[in-house]
């Protein structure tokens, strides 16, 4: 949207632009082209770009860090403004390949170079004389994108004929979504693509849609965890490949051997790595050889950290074949400057204790916010629901639960009696339907991230109470035989008015009967409720396993 914007010739806001190193790269790069571009509001992401001043820059030698699609765009940009300027990067960035999209502009008859295929790139721009080329954009979707928002600044457009299928296809296609904003005629064919100056819009603002490839740590997650991080910024239909990242991940439950290619989305290839490191069974992740020359060489990386972590793995030349055993060992992971790398690690260190990644601070160059919202979610664990008759011990067992966890612990019988009494007396006056009532509002206001929650035994017969705990709770389910809840229901003393007419004791197996699979349908976790109250603990923490990843940190 940076690039679309400088090259309209208008001035337009861009709102929603991270200020990360990658769009901070940019926005300077455009800007030392003789283009307004500047921040306006860090906090929203506000980017004012605008044409060219009146006394443009005739030269500049234009530093992109190790970003990317930064250093591709601006070449392109570079290409069409007049002037002589040299694009450049640090160290890895120097390794990245740039030679096909320089070819391309030669082919315009624009005078440009680079470094044996790689930056830094020399160019004499506003010298293109065509409107035609060849394009092997097999490394990198991004050659795609940058001559397409370049050809959008061109008097006659641009037509781009394809040699070889493009890296990633799906990213040039939100290029072309995005230029079409602008009114601006883009479209892309299974051959080539195309791009028309048209008359374009007078469109004043560009609302860039969130990051879903950043979302992919967290998505992952949630399928190893069950845990619930929601991105209240990204939108459904964006276009963007990695938005499907969940439905590549479903194939993946269970044991056995999976194959999955990684082609549409090669920024998850190393969290769906990390997930086939912890699953039992073979996956193989094909389809990204183009992730040998991103920031690092992914493939060769994860492949020597994942052997670092005890886990048996073979590096293919478009990707890895990953022979999981349900287990990692501790390690100390260089994500060599990574951000990708280190995000990844950073998911299994939510899982497994003993990882560490060096270098923490690479993250800021798509993600600067990462490490925050990382502690926010180690802070926040899911709730853990606990359900079960009468008798069957939920309070102690959840006390208990509580005490080993660190986590917060609320009873919704003791709540409700803390505001309006014992239940037997309010049940007397207003009847079993007004107690249901409070009651299923107290549980909806009790679970929460970070706390325990024990109910009481019929609340799983109101509907909404049930979806509540299959969204948003870890349910824990204490069962036990009716014997022994009559033997416990006798030996407390505890007085509680009968459900069904039949005194307490003697209504248990009717109300047994008719909760049983709805305890069934809530539940995680399914514990005997005749075992010692250690006894559940420990096997609540075995059995939640990594779906409660926060309690080995508790520990």
């Amino acid at each position: 949207m940076l690039v679309a914007a400088a090259t309209s010739g208008r001035a337009i806001t861009v709102i929603g632009a991270t200020p990360c190193d990658d769009v901070r790269h940019l926005v300077a790069g455009l800007a030392a082209l003789g283009f307004e571009a500047r921040y306006t509001d860090e906090a929203r992401g506000n980017v004012r770009v605008g044409p060219r001043a009146a006394n443009p820059p005739a030269t500049a030698e234009i530093f992109c860090g190790n970003a990317g699609a930064a250093l591709r765009f601006l070449v392109s940009v570079a290409a069409i403004t007049q002037g002589h300027w040299t694009i450049t990067g640090d160290a890895a960035m120097l390794r990245r390949p740039v030679r096909p999209l320089v070819l391309a502009w030669r082919q315009l008859g624009v005078d440009i170079s680079d470094s044996d295929g790689c930056p830094p790139v020399r160019v004499r721009g506003g010298g293109s004389a065509g409107d035609r080329v060849l394009l092997d954009a097999t490394a990198s979707s991004q050659f795609v994108s940058s001559l397409l928002l370049a050809g959008s600044g061109l008097p006659a457009g641009l037509d781009i004929e394809f040699v070889g299928r493009p890296a990633s296809i799906e990213y040039a296609q939100l290029t072309c979504s995005v230029l079409q904003q602008l009114g601006i005629e883009a479209t892309l064919r299974s051959d080539g693509a195309s791009v028309r100056r048209g008359k374009g819009s007078s469109v004043g603002e560009l609302c860039v849609g969130s990051d879903w490839s950043a979302m992919g740590v967290w998505t992952c997650l949630h399928f190893l965890s069950g845990s619930l991080v929601r991105a209240t910024n990204l939108r459904r239909g964006s276009g963007q490949p990695d938005e499907q990242l969940a439905r590549v991940l479903a194939p993946l439950r269970g044991d056995g051997e999976r194959s999955v290619d990684v082609s549409a989305m090669p920024d998850q290839f190393l969290n769906l790595a990390i997930v086939a490191a912890l699953r039992t069974g073979t996956t193989r992740l094909a389809g990204a050889s183009n992730l040998r020359h991103k920031e690092c060489d992914r493939i060769a990386v994860m492949a020597r950290e994942l052997t670092r972590a005890k886990v048996a793995v073979q590096e293919l030349p478009d990707g890895l074949v990953v022979h999981g055993q349900g287990r990692v060992s501790p390690a100390a992971v260089d994500p060599q400057g990574d951000h990708r790398v280190a995000m990844a690690w950073a998911l299994l260190g939510l899982l497994v204790p003993g990882i560490t990644v060096s270098d923490p601070d690479c993250v800021a160059k798509s993600y600067p916010m990462f490490w925050q919202h990382l502690d926010a979610v180690q802070r926040s664990p899911r709730c853990v629901a606990v359900v079960g008759m009468r008798g069957s011990g939920k309070s102690t067992f959840a006390s208990a639960l509580a005490k080993r966890t660190g986590l917060d612990w609320i009873d919704t019988d003791s709540l409700f009696e803390a505001g309006h009494g014992p239940i037997a007396a309010f049940v007397a006056r207003h009847g079993w339907p007004a107690f249901r009532d409070h009651e299923a509002q107290l549980v909806a206001a009790s679970i929460a991230p970070g706390r325990i929650v024990s109910t009481g035994g019929g609340a799983i017969e109101h509907e909404p109470t049930r979806a509540l705990l299959r969204a948003r709770a870890l349910t824990v389910w204490l069962d036990g035989p009716a014997d022994l809840l009559r033997a416990r229901l006798f030996a407390d003393g505890k007085v509680r008015p009968s459900v069904t007419g039949a005194a307490p004791a003697v209504e248990v197996d009717e109300l047994l009967t008719r909760r049983h699979p709805l305890y069934a349908e809530v539940a995680e976790v399914r514990l005997d409720a005749a075992a010692t109250t250690q006894v559940q603990v420990e096997q609540a923490l075995a059995r939640l396993g990594a779906r409660a990843h926060v309690f080995a940190a508790a520990q």
